[in-house]
């Protein structure tokens, strides 16, 4: 039989001052917004079997859980764009917009448990703080006794005692006449659940570790499979927008968090009722510090009425200036924002008067001013600058010609002068991934790369052109192959008027110990995988040189 279990959720944090509402910054990562798992743990495990294969079953079933690590195909990130839910037809991209999704688990059966968790530390220094995520199931029921259907659970809790937090923890397990469920249009099978969001009240664990937890869960039996999609969001904030006002204002309009069962706005001071939908329009503006409340009433079973308050302000905002970079700065990130009007939307220009657009505000490469554009939704606007500081690392600037006479070599470390801020290191390619071996003593021609690295990070690379002149042919009459990596290969160096046809070394008995046609394929002392011994081995070089042929040969002596 087919199941699939689907739930997405959204995660924010509500800081509530009572005196203004401000953009809170999040803890870091936990909108998997840098496209990895950093911050967050991962799980996976399986739930033991129950049923007739499983006689001597344990009731209710075990569950063993490891940590993993992110495991593909069980801890799988997704970009925006991903489509929709196959069984409930709602969007795969993030419901707040951000870039990524995270799946949790997968379509194959076994009993399998899949689990992400994220450890936050509440702040100590805000009046009150809360979790809101929002979810979506989709699950399909095999009709198994309780404890062994498939289900979704979400845990906030105390890690140091183990006790979960008042509403915050809640277990869907798979069954007919879940409230707000219904059944898939593609396969009546299925239940799905749309968006609904839960809000957990954290006030009383300021300047305490709170620990979230998500955990899908395959059916005992072993043919039912499941898995989840989640995000959250990156703006830890009131979720409560529409309270900036300005002069030329006349409404405003209050949003909530849609999906919860029940709204009642209210007058905090009078306890006048507003309204009961998830949004007011108040007519005209009530007068700056009124204090507005409401109560979101979620679905039965699934966490506590919760009452927030958003306070009717003037427009707060300030735009940071990014730190330096080296390469591009976002000026999107939310930390550049971090005590602004919660209800603002941004855009990004190249002048003052919000005339000329700036095409990537999320990577601007080019150092300069540039202007951030916040608007609420009641109409307010502001323009303020921002500087970015794009961090150029100077190339090297090379003192002399690198070139010499055989046997004389190249000083790369002295062919400049170096700054004192930075730090410089010697690679043999221009990706710096192959290092360059005694950079104070280049013996071949070549081009050879010098990086700078600054205290912060930021890099550059210069190239080094080398010419070694060679006369003819230049071989050493000795060479130690020990592995100390000093002198382990019989190098060759030719002039670039002579074109190889063979190399080849000889034992005393004349036997061949090594062939090559590249001369840079340099011999190490291993005749087929086997270290000759200490001794006198003679050579022979054929080649060309202005179309007649050109020979050579000698004797090398190696040591080990």
């Amino acid at each position: 039989m087919f199941r699939r279990l689907l739930l997405l959720f959204l995660l924010g944090f509500a800081a509530d001052r009572s005196i203004a509402q401000l953009v809170t910054e999040c803890p870091q990562n936990i909108g998997f917004e840098n496209g990895s798992f950093q911050n967050w743990d991962c799980y996976i495990g399986e739930i033991s079997g129950t049923g007739e294969r499983f006689p001597d079953a344990v009731r209710p079933p075990r569950v063993s859980l490891n940590f993993s690590g992110p495991v593909p195909g069980q801890h799988s990130l997704f970009r925006k764009g991903s489509g929709r839910d196959t069984y409930g037809e709602f969007s795969l991209d993030a419901p707040n917009g951000s870039d990524y999704v995270v799946q949790l688990g997968n379509d194959l059966t076994g009993r399998g448990v899949d689990r992400i968790s994220y450890t936050i530390n509440v702040p100590a220094n805000v009046e009150s703080y809360s979790i809101i995520f929002s979810y979506a199931v989709v699950f399909q029921n095999p009709g198994h006794e309780p404890d062994e259907q498939p289900k979704f659970t979400a845990r906030v809790f105390d890690p140091m005692s183990d006790s979960s937090t008042d509403c915050g923890s809640f277990e869907f397990v798979s069954s007919g006449g879940l409230p707000g469920f219904q059944p898939s249009d593609r396969d009546s099978r299925v239940l799905y659940k749309d968006w609904a969001p839960v809000l957990v009240n954290l006030s009383s664990y300021l300047g305490r570790t709170i620990r979230l937890e998500f955990t899908a869960y395959d059916c005992s039996r072993g043919g039912h499979f499941g898995y989840a999609y989640i995000d959250f969001n990156e703006n830890c904030s009131i979720p409560v927008t529409g309270n900036i006002t300005c002069p030329e204002t006349n409404s405003i309009t209050l949003k909530a968090l849609t999906g919860f069962f029940g709204y009642r706005w209210f007058n905090a001071e009078t306890k006048e009722d507003l309204g009961k939908s998830d949004s007011l329009v108040i007519s005209p503006v009530p007068a700056v510090g009124t204090k507005i409340g409401i109560e979101l009433v979620p679905y039965p079973g699934l966490g506590c009425t919760q009452t927030l308050y958003t306070v009717i302000n003037g427009m707060d905002m300030n735009i940071r200036d990014p730190v330096p970079r080296c390469i591009s700065v976002d000026l999107t990130d939310i930390s550049l924002k971090v005590g602004n009007s919660s209800d603002l939307t941004y855009s990004y220009w190249r002048n003052s008067q919000a005339t000329i657009p700036l095409p990537n505000p999320s990577r601007v490469a080019v150092s300069g001013v540039y202007y951030v554009k916040g608007m609420s939704s009641s109409g307010c606007i502001r323009i303020l600058p921002t500087r970015v500081t794009i961090v150029q690392v100077p190339r090297v600037i090379l003192n002399r010609v690198l070139q010499a006479d055989y046997p004389e070599t190249i000083d790369l470390t002295k062919a400049y002068t170096p700054a004192p801020d930075l730090t410089y290191s010697y690679w043999m390619d221009s990706e710096t991934t192959i290092p360059l071996r005694d950079p104070d003593r280049i013996y071949k021609s070549g081009t050879y790369y010098i990086k700078s690295t600054s205290n912060g990070g930021c890099v550059s690379v210069t190239p080094a052109p080398v010419e070694i002149f060679v006369p003819e042919m230049a071989i050493p009459n000795i060479f130690t192959p020990n592995g100390d990596k000093v002198n382990d290969e019989l190098t060759v160096l030719l002039n670039e008027e002579i074109k190889v046809k063979s190399f080849r070394i000889f034992n005393r008995w004349g036997d061949v110990v090594f062939t090559t046609p590249d001369i840079e394929n340099y011999w190490t002392g291993i005749k087929e995988s086997i270290q000759v011994p200490t001794g006198v081995y003679y050579w022979v070089f054929e080649g060309i040189r202005n179309s007649k042929p050109y020979s050579r040969s000698g004797y090398v002596t190696l040591v080990r």
